[in-house]
C-alpha cells in the first residue's frame, strides 16, 4: 500500500494551513484509509519539532515524522511512488503534481490560484476565496483577519479532497466540495 504523504510547512508561513488542521487531517485519515497505509510527515530538519505536534496524538505505527531525516533524491522517491501528496502552496505540491501523483494542494489566498497552483492532472485545489484574496501578503503578522482563507478550510474538506485525488477522481472541471472552491484546471 503506497505512502500518504503530507508536507505542512512550506518556506512562506502565510501559505500554511494551520498545523493543528494537519493533526485533525490525519485523523480524519485513519478513519478513512485502509489499515495498512501509512502517513509520513516531510520537511526540513528546522520543521522537526513543529511536525511533532502534528503527529504526535496519532499511533505511532501509522504516522511518521521524517522531517530533516530524507536527502532530496530520497523525497523526490516518496513523492513519485506516494499515494497521494497533501500540502500547502509550496515546491512539494508542485513537484507532486509534475510527477502525476495523486495530489491536494491547500492553496491560501496570498497569490493567484490560476497562477500560482501546482500543474498536473492529479492535483486538486481546495481554496477558499475571501474578498481580500489575493492579498499579496508575506507573513502571518500582517494578515488582518487571521489568514481566514485558510483557517476557514475544514480538515474533513480536505480529507473528501484526498480520498477523491485516491480514487483518482479528478478531472479538469470546476467543482464544488462543502462549500470549499475546488478548481482542477
Amino acid at each position: 500500500m503506497k505512502n500518504i504523504i503530507l508536507a505542512p510547512f512550506s518556506n512562506s508561513d502565510i501559505r500554511d494551513w494551520p498545523a493543528e488542521h494537519y493533526g485533525a487531517l490525519i485523523g480524519c485519515l485513519l478513519d478513512r484509509v485502509e489499515h495498512d497505509r501509512t502517513i509520513c510527515v516531510v520537511g526540513t530538519a528546522s520543521q522537526r519539532l513543529r511536525a511533532n505536534d502534528v503527529v504526535r496524538p496519532h499511533p505511532a505505527d501509522r504516522v511518521f515524522n521524517d522531517c530533516g531525516r530524507l536527502s532530496w533524491a530520497a523525497l523526490v522517491e516518496e513523492l513519485k511512488g506516494a499515494g497521494c501528496v497533501i500540502g500547502n502552496n509550496s515546491g512539494i505540491a508542485h513537484l507532486s503534481g509534475s510527477f502525476g501523483v495523486p495530489t491536494v494542494c491547500v492553496f491560501g489566498g496570498s497569490h493567484q490560484r490560476a497562477e500560482w497552483r501546482p500543474l498536473g492532472d492529479n492535483v486538486i485545489l481546495v481554496s477558499r476565496a475571501i474578498g481580500c484574496s489575493p492579498c499579496q501578503l508575506d507573513h502571518n503578522s500582517q494578515s488582518p483577519y487571521d489568514r481566514a482563507c485558510l483557517r476557514l478550510i475544514e480538515p474533513a474538506v480536505v480529507a473528501d479532497a484526498v480520498m477523491l485525488a485516491m480514487a483518482r477522481k479528478t478531472d479538469r472541471a470546476i467543482r464544488q466540495i462543502a462549500g470549499v472552491q475546488q478548481a482542477g484546471f
